[in-house]
Parts: structure tokens; sequence; C-alpha cells
């Protein structure tokens, strides 16, 4: 369990690499600068252009989160002022989510004090209202309800409720790529679900989404799940099923894929298992598609790293990748 919390930590950290490179967007980039220094109706307008694009929302979401975390009381008072704004709301809540994972920090439990956990757990109830504010102001977003499973899964709320937030998260966004991926964490053997279920939802979603979706690439992350859950990384990537599975999704959805901004992080998936399996042709046909600079925040390097000379970098070096 420590070593997925330590992981899960890891990805809400302000200083994090990102699934978007900024540097290639100035826009964003300059945003997310102004909101560091406490220019947070820069920030509002960024968010407020991506209403139409739900994918782009949720990765720009995540840069402005962590630009704010520092800026959270600001951002609430803010959102106080502005209470008919969806996309203050929707800000306001992931940053509450963020901010707690911050207080609760990635030390072991038993190195938790009692004050930091009743922190953590009295900023993530503060999440709800802001987040269903922004539910409700823009009822086909389907990020408030990504972001309710983030709120969920760090409260240990009951499945009945992480389910009811799936279902109406779908009913927006059925094909929403940062929704799945936060249903695969929902649905894993230690959080609120089993190694059957997460591996069947990630097999279905993958399925259902066609080869040419970035959802094509669930299966990578619930195997990560499984293997750390059962203490067997990275050998479980070795077992032929597994090899044949993944390397199946994997050709076909680089023969297939659709234009999409979460194609990083599908490289990176497919790029780390297929490495693990030895298929070093494979492997670098995917990571020589992403740079140095810029990989997910959580998986698949989150996991992969805990093997000695398994780091992304090593990894390129390894595969004759710049």
């Amino acid at each position: 369990m420590f070593s997925l919390l330590r992981s899960l930590f890891r990805a809400w950290r302000l200083e994090r690499w990102t699934a978007i490179d900024i540097r290639k967007d100035p826009e964003l980039a300059a945003a997310a600068q102004a909101v560091r220094s406490g220019d947070l109706a820069t920030g509002v307008r960024q968010l407020a252009a991506t209403r139409a694009d739900h994918e782009r929302r949720a990765v720009e979401l995540d840069v402005l989160r962590d630009a704010a975390v520092q800026h959270v009381d600001e951002l609430a008072r803010l959102a106080d002022q502005q209470p008919d704004d969806a996309d203050l709301a929707l800000w306001l809540g992931a940053t509450r989510i963020a901010h707690a994972w911050d207080v609760r920090s990635s030390k072991r439990a038993s190195q938790v004090s009692r004050e930091q956990f009743e922190q953590f757990w009295l900023l993530l109830g503060g999440a709800h209202a802001p987040l269903m504010c922004a539910a409700e102001l823009l009822p086909n977003d389907p990020n408030p309800w990504d972001q309710l499973q983030w709120r969920g899964l760090g409260l240990q709320v009951g499945r009945p409720e992480l389910d009811e937030v799936w279902r109406q998260l779908t009913e927006r966004g059925p094909r929403f790529y940062g929704g799945h991926a936060s249903r695969v964490q929902v649905l894993c053997g230690k959080w609120a679900g089993s190694t059957t279920e997460v591996l069947e939802f990630a097999e279905k979603a993958a399925a259902n989404a066609g080869p040419g979706s970035p959802i094509a690439a669930l299966p990578v992350a619930a195997h990560l799940e499984v293997a750390m859950d059962r203490d067997t990384f990275p050998n479980h990537f070795r077992d032929p099923d597994v090899q044949a599975q993944l390397t199946g999704l994997s050709d076909a959805w680089f023969e297939q894929a659709e234009p999409h901004i979460r194609t990083p992080e599908v490289h990176h998936l497919f790029g780390a298992a297929l490495y693990m399996m030895c298929d070093y042709d494979r492997a670098a046909r995917h990571l020589t598609r992403v740079d140095s600079q810029t990989l997910p925040a959580f998986l698949p390097w989150a996991y992969v790293n805990y093997v000695p000379g398994n780091d992304f970098l090593t990894v390129r070096r390894k595969l004759g990748l710049r």
C-alpha cells in the first residue's frame, strides 16, 4: 500500500512534470506563471477558453491547479465573490484536492501527524461544494465529476458513491480519457476494487473506445497496478498473455492513433510496458516520439522507476534515444 500511496502523492506535487509540454504552449505557460505570481484572473480566462474541449480542459486544469496551490485561499475568496463562475468553482475544487495531498505529504501513515490527517480530510471535504457548483453550472462538463473521483478516493468513500460519480461522469464524457484513467485507480485492489475488476474494466474500455483512442492504453495502467499489488513488478509484463494483449493494443493504436492531447501519455504507457517486456524496438518506436523533458505526472514512470536503472532518462539512454 505504501508504494502506491507514495506514487500517488508524487502525482500531486507542485513541482511535477505534466502531460503537456507547456514550452510548446506559450499562452498556457504565461498563464501558469501569472497564476504563480498571484494573477488569478488570467488563470480563470485561460480555463474558460477550454470549455468546448473537455480533454484539453482536464490537462490545463492540472497545470493551473498546480500553479494555484500557494494561492488557494485567495482563489476561494474570488470564487465566493463570483458564485456563478463555473471555471472558478472547478479550479477551486481541483486546487483544494491538490493542496490536501500536499498537506498529507508523501510520508508513511505512521509518520503523518493527526493534525495533518485532519487537515487533509478537511481540505478534501471542502472540494465537494465548488465541484458540485461547477457541475451544476456546466452540466455537460465531465471534469467536475473526474475531480470528485479523486476526492472520493482520498476520503475512501464507499463504492456506491464512487459508482454514482462514475455514472455521472460517463453520461457527460463516454470517451473522456482523464475520467477513465481515474476510474482505473478507483477499481484497483488497493483502493475500492479488485484485480479482476480493474483488468476487466480497462480491457472493456479499450475495446469499446476503439484502437485509435488513447483509452486503448488503459490496460497498461491496469497491469501496472496489478503488478505492484502482487509484488511481481516488472516480471508481470513478461507473462505471454500480457505481452500478447499489450503488444496487440500498441500496434493497433500506433497505426490508427487519432489526434489527441493525451497522445504523449499513450506513448509513455506503451513504451514503458514494451521496455519491460524487453521488446526494445517497439519501445523505442513509442519513446522516440516523446522528449526527455515532459512525462506524465504519475503512470507509468512513478512505478517503473522503483526498479533500479529503470527511470525514464536511463531507459531512454539504454534504447539509444537522446
